[in-house]
């Protein structure tokens, strides 16, 4: 490597936040909003968006660099991800985690290096040990959670149900499935399934209202427990995503083994997380998602997935895989010996 080539690398690393910003400030403005109605002059965009001249030229044209937008004649559109992702109300929305990111998550990694000196959080989030019980208490933030969480879930759902053998088994229990996004996608793709999703209660009227809007009320139902002290339902499959990230090593054992008894002898239990796989493509990306989590959460930490092997072996599962399910998440699935 040249040391022109190599200095090059290490400043769009540095500087790669611009690019970051030049992105979320177009959500925050509504600008992929107002082109979701039809193609706009510049002069149009800064009168509808309230812009000054001086840096909304330069604005434009680099998200059109980016690919975020295209440009045709003097007008502006959304490009194709930006016309799929970021406009409010399309399916596969994004911006319910993209707001988090420019809102919390930005701000916190300006202080990465307190982080480092203290092993302290820095997002302004949370203040007392019970994380969710603290985030479930207050409408705004409970409710920018979930849907963060289900804009982050949302586009594995099809290969999880593609991913495992669901014809097999009848039954699925999901812990900490929020609204019920998830299992609300598998009982679609398999009609025979019934789903139950296990959250704490104050999640209760939001996971009532989104099944009446999908149509899934009668196969997905809500059972309010805590997954660390209380016992759980019975299923042939158990399943969690995007949770166990969130705590400390031994919270992660002490969860697997509540886990143990509740799913039935040659059932599953199956895990999704960014987790970290040495040599695998995701690694980098996912240590900086631990890292985050780390910003983020009092405990929070991405693992690596033969750790987490090696938790369900403690625990009392046999067979152990894990496969790709995109998105840099790997699926663990467990099986429970006969």
């Amino acid at each position: 490597m040249s040391a022109a080539f190599g200095a090059g690398s290490l400043l769009e690393t540095a500087m790669s936040f611009q690019r970051a910003k030049l992105l979320l400030t177009g959500l925050e403005l509504g600008l992929f909003d107002l082109l979701a109605g039809g193609p706009a002059e510049e002069g149009t965009l800064r009168e509808r968006l309230g812009l000054h001249p001086r840096g909304s030229g330069d604005f434009l044209a680099a998200l059109t660099e980016a690919g975020v937008l295209v440009r045709e004649g003097s007008r502006y559109h959304n490009g194709a991800a930006a016309a799929q992702f970021l406009v409010r109300g399309e399916p596969a929305f994004l911006g319910g985690f993209l707001h988090v990111a420019d809102e919390v998550m930005y701000p916190a990694w300006g202080r990465l290096a307190d982080a480092l000196r203290t092993g302290a959080p820095q997002a302004a989030t949370y203040s007392r040990p019970d994380m969710f019980g603290e985030l479930y208490e207050d409408d705004a933030k409970r409710s920018a959670f979930v849907r963060m969480a289900e804009d982050a879930s949302r586009p594995l759902i099809p290969a999880l149900a593609e991913g495992f053998d669901w014809a097999a088994h009848k039954a699925v229990l999901e812990l900490g499935g929020c609204r019920g996004n998830v299992a609300a996608g598998l009982v679609t793709a398999h009609p025979h399934l019934a789903a139950t999703v296990l959250d704490l209660p104050q999640l209760r009227p939001e996971f009532d209202a989104h099944m009446r809007a999908l149509g899934t009320a009668d196969r997905v139902r809500f059972h309010a427990a805590d997954f660390f002290t209380d016992d759980l339902p019975e299923s042939e499959v158990v399943m969690i995503g995007h949770c166990l990230v969130d705590w400390t090593d031994d919270q992660r054992r002490a969860l697997i083994a509540n886990v143990l008894p509740a799913v039935r002898p040659g059932g599953a239990f199956l895990i999704w997380d960014p987790m970290i796989v040495p040599g695998d493509e995701s690694c980098l990306r996912n240590l900086v998602r631990s890292l985050n989590m780390q910003l983020m959460t009092p405990d929070g930490a991405n693992y690596r997935v033969d750790e987490l092997t090696g938790w369900l072996r403690e625990a009392g599962f046999g067979e152990v895989r894990h496969d790709g399910l995109g998105q840099d998440v790997t699926l663990v699935t467990a099986i429970r010996p006969e």
